[in-house]
């Protein structure tokens, strides 16, 4: 047993080592973004993979949001202390629950599942029939076609999830209160309510997991696509393999970040 978690333990860092390699990659490859030509040719395929990772995924981001917003309505109505204002207590409620940690989570396997599955998947088909190589024959960098755009768009998607599914959680929330709460809340005074339990900490720590979860995330799933070998069957492996390290990878990031700052 200990011999096999010293081998998955050897694994995960030779990949975290690959990541950081990528990582340098992409960073040496920036420079050449100066160029118009190849510019314009990074700003399409970045475009396509911003629509691709962030936007498609706007109607299952909906759908969880809304049933989350109705069952972390519904909890609140259940604990909420007799001697503490409704509006008060949900707003606080509400942003440690889904705005610090469960928010987050779901975008980021929401990203995991739909995205990243798919740029392994397309990456690991590309390794197994050589076409990096003719790439590189007719002399167009890899990194700046592949690595660029998900080194940029997944970030940037990532953190317009997050957003995107805060503030669909917010409006449904507040159509519940409509229905069952008797007091004449305002949709403006609850937001106001939000905003006040919203520190500038919190914001940071937010765009952070956005952001390193989100680079991670896709370094990951080009790795994994292009350690694909000989054989065919290498593809799912190594889309079974990315989704796992990335799972593992992006709880441990979120979970220790709320540690550090919040506890």
């Amino acid at each position: 047993m200990l011999s096999s978690l010293g081998l998955r333990a050897r694994r995960y860092a030779n990949v975290l080592v690959g990541i950081t390699g990528l990582l340098g990659l992409a960073i040496n490859t920036c420079p050449q973004l100066l160029k118009p030509q190849r510019r314009r040719i990074f700003w399409l395929l970045f475009k396509r993979q911003l629509y691709n990772s962030g936007l498609r995924a706007a109607s299952i981001n909906t759908i969880i949001a809304v049933l989350l917003g109705v069952f972390v309505m519904s909890k609140a109505y259940s604990v909420i202390p007799n001697n503490m204002q409704f509006i008060d207590y949900y707003a606080q409620f509400f942003n440690i629950v889904v705005n610090r940690e469960i928010g987050p989570l779901i975008s980021g396997i929401i990203l995991i599942a739909r995205s990243a599955s798919a740029v392994t998947a397309e990456v690991g088909q590309m390794q197994l029939y050589r076409q990096f190589d003719a790439l590189s024959a007719v002399n167009m960098s890899p990194a700046l076609v592949f690595l660029l755009p998900v080194f940029f768009a997944f970030p940037l998607s990532l953190l317009l999830m997050f957003f995107y599914f805060n503030l669909i959680c917010v409006f449904t929330s507040y159509a519940v209160i409509e229905l069952y709460h008797e007091g004449g809340i305002t949709l403006m005074a609850f937001i106001r309510a939000l905003l006040e339990q919203l520190t500038f900490t919190e914001v940071l720590v937010s765009m952070t997991k956005a952001l390193v979860g989100g680079c991670l995330i896709g370094l990951a799933s080009l790795f994994f696509g292009y350690n694909v070998q000989d054989r065919f069957t290498d593809v799912s492996r190594a889309i079974s393999n990315s989704n796992t390290f990335q799972l593992f990878a992006f709880f441990v990031l979120n979970v220790g970040l709320s540690y550090l700052v919040y506890l």
